[in-house]
């Protein structure tokens, strides 16, 4: 399959990065691509961190100023990360789709209710709800942990009160960073 570029959304503490990351192929999914051991590099010469996601054509946003700054290219760190997003609607071929179905059947997987609250970082922290297929515990163990069905809300501090603003999604869909999870219930 054919290298390409995808476009994804990160989350960092007080920050929004909107741009495109390499992927070896347009089947691949995205939170496989973070959750891999080596990250993606389509030219591996340009890496100056253990720990970065590079992306290109980037847009920097943070709150009050959308288009606070833009990078044709920029290393972001991955223990920054809180979340992130793309808004990929469909992924994976056929015979992939086929393979995970019958996987979901022999394993019983159900999907599953999660609330999780991020830890606070600056002066926010994350409220999410979603749903996941497969042992959580397993999945714990990853980078990040793949949610759909998501809604979330950022909560913010401003002054002396607490503002709640809930946060767009394209998809409805996120891989939440494991290290950013102060607690989380299961519904």
């Amino acid at each position: 399959m054919k290298e390409t570029r995808r476009k994804i959304t990160v989350f960092t503490p007080g920050k929004q990065y909107i741009g495109e990351v390499d992927v070896p192929n347009a089947s691949l999914r995205t939170t496989d691509l973070l959750n891999s051991t080596n990250l993606y590099w389509k030219d591996p010469a340009e890496k100056n961190f253990n720990d970065v996601l590079l992306m290109f054509n980037v847009t920097i946003s943070i709150d009050g100023i959308r288009e606070f700054q833009k990078f044709n290219r920029v290393q972001i760190r991955q223990p920054n990360i809180i979340f992130f997003h793309d808004d990929l609607t469909n992924v994976g071929n056929a015979k992939e789709k086929k393979r995970a179905d019958a996987l979901k059947k022999k394993t019983h997987e159900e999907k599953k209710q999660i609330h999780l609250i991020t830890k606070v970082r600056v002066n926010s922290f994350f409220d999410i709800k979603g749903s996941f297929y497969g042992l959580f515990k397993s999945k714990s163990i990853q980078k990040y942990i793949p949610l759909s069905d998501v809604v979330m809300y950022e909560i913010i501090r401003q002054q002396d009160k607490w503002v709640k603003k809930k946060i767009p999604l394209a998809n409805h869909f996120i891989g939440v960073n494991t290290s950013h999870i102060e607690a989380c219930a299961f519904d």
